[in-house]
């Protein structure tokens, strides 16, 4: 399950605020879900792994993660280890490509018809990897490599892994890993959503 919190920043007095109030909001999704399963989210009950990916104490089968951007904040639980990462489409720095996609990743790039929505599709995937497997961006994100066939997602170089990619009101892309299963299927979902809170069981 993927749960999301969209939040106008003109609620909000500045950026640092607007990020406080999207990680509260995930924080109290996280709390309630998590009560389902008796499990309590504090931070008492929080470990944290070698690059700083939060884990519950003493728990082996339920996991987490969180991600936020201008005006969207998102987490998903799952029961094996998960990575989720949303982003605003947007334009980009022109030096990021050639430093973390692959060849083949900047042909589909050089030749999408909307470049900022394609950047943000491969972007936000290996950062789902990246989470998921506990690394951060400091893993070589040229290894990783993901194109796409329609509305399927060709996914390499991340063996044991499954994706799903959502487009939200084409303004918003969130791209979800999970390993060793295949939960996910591997395809892109476009979505439009007018609540403020909601879920989404893909």
């Amino acid at each position: 399950m993927i749960y999301f919190v969209r939040r106008p920043f003109e609620a909000d007095n500045n950026k640092l605020s607007h990020k406080k109030q999207l990680k509260s909001s995930l924080n109290e999704i996280l709390t309630d879900v998590l009560a389902q399963l008796d499990i309590n989210y504090t931070q008492d009950n929080l470990v944290y792994g070698e690059h700083g990916k939060p884990y519950l104490k003493n728990i082996n089968n339920v996991f987490f993660n969180i991600s936020h951007c201008h005006e969207l904040g998102v987490c998903t639980v799952s029961d094996t280890e998960v990575g989720i990462d949303a982003e605003n489409i947007r334009k980009w720095s022109p030096l990021v490509p050639k430093r973390v996609f692959s060849d083949r990743e900047n042909n589909f790039l050089e030749n999408a018809e909307n470049k900022d929505e394609a950047f943000f599709r491969l972007w936000t995937l290996k950062e789902s990897f990246v989470k998921a497997i506990g690394i951060g961006i400091s893993y070589p994100l040229k290894t990783c490599e993901f194109l796409f066939d329609n509305e399927n997602i060709i996914a390499s170089g991340c063996d044991g892994c499954s994706f799903l990619q959502i487009i939200l009101n084409d303004t918003f892309i969130c791209s979800a890993c999970v390993k060793n299963t295949d939960k996910y299927s591997n395809k892109l979902y476009r979505i439009t959503e007018t609540q403020q809170v909601f879920s989404l069981n893909l």
